[in-house]
């Protein structure tokens, strides 16, 4: 797709969404023991545990995946009703009665604040799903330091050191590092 044409994301969007990569990778194949703990309690959960459990649980339309494309870019977040009167979610009918029931507990919740975490992961999804319509704006806050590790990183022990040099970069040897 061309650049021109690519939905530019919130930066703080934009990290959440790398952070949510980022568990979706470390935490895969625990999608449903993660769903349990969002079953018991889900007004507790922040958005990308929501997004992480679900994600193949619902289906959207695409009516409902261009709105909340539009919304990526910080200009106008849709608030839960409007998403829902859409009614473009399908569910999936092994955990429908689950997953109903933790969308209710959002709709029916008065706060803006805890409902608007259920669309930040519905936004989430829709970013997995369009990966390819979305660009990233990432600030330089998130890119690793030019510096490299300091003695604080592996507590002044050289043999930790030379553990992280291994795994970062194999060809690394002393004779480089002075």
């Amino acid at each position: 797709m061309e650049t021109e044409n690519l939905i530019s994301v919130d930066p703080l969007l934009s990290e959440e969404f790398v952070s949510f990569e980022e568990f979706c990778t470390e935490n895969a194949g625990r999608e449903l023991s993660y769903f349990e703990m969002v079953i018991g309690n889900p007004l507790e959960m922040d958005s990308m545990t929501l997004a992480f459990t679900m994600k193949h649980m619902l289906r959207f339309s695409r009516e409902l995946q261009d709105l909340l494309l539009k919304s990526l870019d910080g200009g106008s977040t849709p608030d839960l009703p409007a998403i829902l009167g859409i009614k473009g979610i399908q569910l999936d009918k092994n955990y429908a009665t689950s997953v109903r029931d933790v969308i209710f507990a959002f709709r029916e919740c008065s706060d803006p604040d805890t409902s608007c975490k259920l669309v930040r992961a519905l936004q989430l999804m829709t970013m997995t799903r369009e990966r390819q319509k979305v660009k990233l704006n990432l600030s330089e806050s998130y890119l690793p330091p030019d510096e490299g590790w300091t003695s604080e990183d592996y507590g002044d022990d050289e043999n930790v050191m030379a553990a992280v040099r291994s795994v970062e970069d194999t060809h690394w040897t002393e004779t480089e590092e002075r």
